[in-house]
């Protein structure tokens, strides 16, 4: 992997797709689009791993099999999640949303690939 993406998108058809954020406000805008919604919720996988999704995705969008797995995973087996996700660095201590780390990237990529 040469450039390290501040993020990845799992599609409900189970694309992945990696994704540039930009720093500052217009990062919520981009994040929203990307996720196709108006309002955004988190989920904190580990304290260095976010999963964002629409908040009303349980309404708009099929159930997406593979972040659903992959929340499994990490302990969040009680609901199954809808629409796209964005899989982003945990916040920092300001709650700003922090880009992936190469080796983050490199071991959610193979824990995907696992669940495939």
């Amino acid at each position: 992997m040469g450039h390290t993406p501040d993020a990845l998108l799992i599609t409900p058809e189970a694309d992945i797709v990696p994704i540039d954020l930009p720093d500052g406000d217009n990062r919520l805008i981009v994040m929203r689009a990307v996720l196709r919604c108006d309002r955004v919720d988190v989920v904190a996988l580990t304290d260095q791993l976010d999963m964002w999704l629409d908040d009303e995705g349980l309404y708009n969008h099929p159930v997406n099999k593979l972040a659903t797995l992959l929340a499994i995973r990490f302990g969040f087996t009680h609901q199954q999640y809808h629409g796209p996700v964005l899989l982003t660095g945990g916040a920092d201590t300001d709650g700003d949303t922090v880009p992936l780390t190469k080796d983050k990237a490199v071991a959610l990529l193979t824990s995907i690939a696992d669940l495939i």
